[in-house]
C-alpha cells in the first residue's frame, strides 16, 4: 500500500514564502507561522499536482500565474461571516446612513468594503440598506467591494453560500428575506446584488484614479501589516474617501495620531474615523 506523505517545507523555503507573501500582499508573517503556511499551501500542491514546495516557489515567481493567484487566495482568505461583530452594522444603520440621507434623500451614497473576502460584509451592508430604505430603487446607493484575490472576487460576485455559511450571523427571517434557495445553496436576491459590485485591488499599491466613497469598511486587516505598510494603507484609504468621509476598522484595530488623515469619533460605543483635510 502506498501512503502519500506531505512534503516538508525547509527553513529556506519558509523564508522565501514569507518574503513572497510580504511583497505581494503586505501581510507580515514570521517563522512562527510555519503551520499556517503549510496548512494553506499543502493543499495547493495537491490541487496543482506539484511534488514539492520548491516547485511551487518556481511557479509563483510569475505574478500573473494561476499558481501565484491561488497562493494569494489561500493566504488572504480569512474567517468571515454575515454581520461579523455587529456594531459596525448598527453604526451604519443608525448613524452613518441617516446622516447622509437625512437632509437629502437624493444624495449619492457610495460605500466600500475593502478586503471583502468572500462577500459577506458587502452583502450585510446591502441588507442594512434594504432594512432602512425599503425600496432601494428610490435611492442612489452603491456598494463596491475590493479584494486582492481573483478567485475570491469571482466567488463573492456569485453571491452563493452554503447552508452553513448563511446560518452564521443570519436569522431564519433574514435568510428568507434576502436569499433564494437554489438546490442545497442560497443566492443573494437580485435586488441586493444589483447595488453591490466586486473588483480586484491591492490596498497597499498607489491609488489609481478611482471613484471616492462616503464610507469605507476596512476591518481585520491592519494587524497583519508592519508599521510602514499600515501608514501606507491609511494614506491610500484617506485618498479614497470624500471630504468628511468615514473609515470603519476592526474592533481590535486602532488609528493613532502619527498616521494623520483621520479624527476619531464615537457614537453609542462604536468607534469610527472621519477624514480630515
Amino acid at each position: 500500500m502506498v501512503v502519500d506523505v506531505a512534503p516538508t517545507m525547509t527553513d529556506r523555503e519558509l523564508q522565501r514564502f514569507i518574503e513572497h507573501v510580504k511583497v505581494h500582499t503586505g501581510i507580515n508573517l514570521d517563522s512562527s507561522k510555519r503551520y499556517l503556511l503549510e496548512s494553506r499551501l499543502g493543499p495547493i500542491l495537491q490541487k496543482l499536482s506539484l511534488n514539492s514546495y520548491a516547485d511551487l516557489l518556481r511557479c509563483v515567481s510569475v505574478e500573473s500565474s494561476i499558481e501565484n493567484q491561488t497562493l494569494i487566495s489561500a493566504i488572504t482568505t480569512n474567517e468571515t461571516y454575515f454581520f461579523r461583530d455587529e456594531h459596525p452594522f448598527d453604526l451604519l444603520k443608525y448613524k452613518l446612513i441617516p446622516d447622509l440621507l437625512g437632509e437629502n434623500e437624493q444624495a449619492i451614497v457610495k460605500i466600500a468594503s475593502a478586503a471583502c473576502s468572500s462577500g459577506q460584509e458587502a452583502y450585510s451592508m446591502a441588507m442594512v440598506l434594504k432594512e432602512i430604505l425599503f425600496d432601494l430603487t428610490r435611492f442612489r446607493v452603491k456598494i463596491k467591494a475590493f479584494d486582492i484575490s481573483d478567485e475570491i472576487i469571482t466567488t463573492a460576485s456569485r453571491g452563493e453560500y452554503s447552508s452553513f455559511e448563511v446560518q452564521r450571523g443570519l436569522t431564519t427571517e433574514k435568510i428568507r428575506c434576502y436569499f433564494d434557495r437554489i438546490g442545497d445553496h442560497y443566492q443573494i436576491k437580485p435586488e441586493l446584488r444589483s447595488i453591490v459590485s466586486f473588483s480586484k485591488k491591492n490596498l497597499l499599491k498607489p491609488v489609481e484614479p478611482i471613484e471616492k466613497f462616503n464610507i469605507i469598511f476596512c476591518r481585520n486587516v491592519v494587524n497583519y501589516f508592519e508599521e510602514n505598510d499600515r501608514a501606507q494603507l491609511f494614506k491610500n484609504l484617506a485618498s479614497m474617501l470624500l471630504p468628511n468621509g468615514v473609515l470603519v476598522i476592526g474592533a481590535t484595530e486602532f488609528l493613532n495620531n502619527q498616521f494623520g488623515h483621520f479624527e476619531k469619533k464615537v457614537d453609542k460605543g462604536s468607534v469610527y474615523y472621519e477624514k480630515v483635510a
